[in-house]
This record gives structure tokens, C-alpha cells and sequence, in this order.
């Protein structure tokens, strides 16, 4: 039982410990949010946009609504942003007018390279995990998340 993180909660299953355990490793997270967003002189949700734009692959705004999982009505504010910042052009689609590309510039380049590395950098509580603990969690998650078949199956 934690009651330090949620008074009360008694985990039916180890799953649902894990679950909690990852919920309050993301406690800073927000805050973190915040911060590199103001820094770059953006909303939270501009700066998360342009975190999720590839500068090596331009793409649509529906590709990019698709990506962020959300309506693509949704991405226009955040990329009218990015884009009165410099950060981002849009254009038209060649073969399709009705559809635009967005292309991050070399302003929004570096403004995102500093929000990837402000954002990623692990807390101290997982630099304090010994190098053989950050690979077994990192392999785990990587399980937990698909990108990784589990052994056996």
C-alpha cells in the first residue's frame, strides 16, 4: 500500500503497483513541461508540437494531428504559433492543395534540439539506478510499450 502517493490505495495486482509506481515517477514532468516551454517563449502545447515534428521529414497537418492522436482541427492553433515564431513553415501540398506540409526551419531546429534535451534528460532518480537497473527497466519498458516482443512468446 502507498499512502504516500495515493492515501488508501491498495494495489490488487503487482501490474497495478507498476502502474502507480510510473504515474508518480512522472510527478515532475508537468512542471518540466512548463519550463522548457517558457524558455523557448512558447505554450506548452506549441512546444510539444514542435517536439513531435521530424526536422528531416516534413509532414501533413493530419499526419501530425494523427501522431499527437487528437482531431486535426486541434493542430492549427499550436501550428499558426510555430509558425508566427518562425519555427515552422507551411505550405501547400503540391499534388493537393487542400492539404499542408509542415516543415520545421533552422530556428525551429534548434529551438526543438533545446526542448528534446531539456525535456529528456532523466531525472536524478533514474541516474541514481545502477547502469545494470536503467538496462533491465529500459528493456522492460521497451516490452511494455511494443516496441519489443517479451522472450518466450
Amino acid at each position: 500500500m502507498s499512502d504516500e502517493f495515493v492515501p488508501g490505495l491498495r494495489y490488487s495486482s503487482d501490474a497495478q503497483e507498476l502502474w502507480a509506481l510510473m504515474v508518480e515517477s512522472f510527478a515532475g514532468w508537468e512542471d518540466r513541461m512548463n519550463e522548457a516551454a517558457v524558455a523557448a517563449d512558447l505554450s506548452p502545447v506549441s512546444a510539444w508540437v514542435l517536439v513531435q515534428l521530424d526536422p528531416e521529414h516534413a509532414i501533413s497537418q493530419k499526419e501530425l494531428a494523427k501522431r499527437l492522436h487528437c482531431n486535426p482541427s486541434t493542430v492549427v492553433d499550436p501550428t499558426d504559433r510555430l509558425e508566427e515564431n518562425g519555427l515552422v513553415v507551411r505550405k501547400p501540398q503540391t499534388t493537393d492543395r487542400r492539404i499542408n506540409i509542415l516543415t520545421v526551419t533552422a530556428k525551429g531546429r534548434q529551438v526543438r534540439q533545446a526542448l528534446v534535451r531539456r525535456l529528456f534528460e532523466p531525472p536524478d532518480a533514474f541516474r541514481h539506478l545502477s547502469q545494470a537497473d536503467q538496462a533491465r527497466f529500459r528493456d522492460a519498458m521497451l516490452t511494455a510499450v511494443g516496441r519489443v516482443k517479451p522472450k518466450g512468446n
